[in-house]
């Protein structure tokens, strides 16, 4: 199989899940409705994927697969690029409404997606990762928080936004995600200082 066909194959069972998915729910969902809607064997279905959950890694490093604009060149201060890189990346989503609002609905997390030397790692989380290695280096964050925890907790700000949005809580998920990510940043106390 060329790699183009594989390729093809490959997102043709990604559509049928998602379909299947957003039409079904995710549970009753079996691997062999997903084959049988994408005209492939439940052979080449694993070929492609291990299990549903794979798939919907997939669908979600789709949904995040927007190349990330370099901000690193402007004269912003790192926290602030963060703001504009997380919104941009929400903006991405928004743009894929079908797949976003099904992905964010599932109570799975997907944290694992959160290693910035992995290739795999959304762009968007790469760049945010190293915004706030950036921030550290000139003094702004705090020390004594890793900073892969600060990136796992900018990420839930993200991902808490799509979640309210996609639950139907919101219907300006652009400003929920400035509004938590900058309370993510800057925290709740008067002038974002802590103590």
């Amino acid at each position: 199989m060329t790699s183009r066909r594989r390729r093809a194959t490959r997102e043709a069972i990604m559509d049928s899940a998602l379909l299947l998915f957003t039409v079904h729910g995710y549970d009753p969902v079996r691997v062999e409705d997903v084959a049988r809607e994408a005209g492939v064997s439940r052979a080449t279905f694993y070929n492609h994927f291990s299990e549903r959950e794979e798939v919907v890694r997939a669908l979600f490093q789709r949904l995040l697969a927007a190349e990330v604009p370099d901000h690193t060149r402007t004269n912003l201060p790192p926290l602030e690029q963060i703001e504009h890189v997380t919104i941009e990346a929400a903006r991405g989503m928004l743009d894929q409404p079908q797949l976003a609002r099904f992905l964010y609905s599932l109570p799975m997390r997907q944290e694992a997606l959160l290693k910035p030397e992995d290739e795999a790692t959304p762009a968007v989380f790469r760049t945010i990762h190293q915004l706030l290695e950036t921030a550290l280096d000139r003094g702004e964050l705090r020390t004594d928080v890793p900073v892969d925890l600060m990136c796992v907790h900018v990420h839930n700000a993200l991902e808490a936004a799509m979640r309210a949005w996609a639950g139907g809580l919101t219907d300006e998920p652009v400003e929920r995600v400035r509004a938590l990510v900058r309370l993510s940043l800057y925290g709740v106390v008067a002038g974002g200082a802590g103590p």
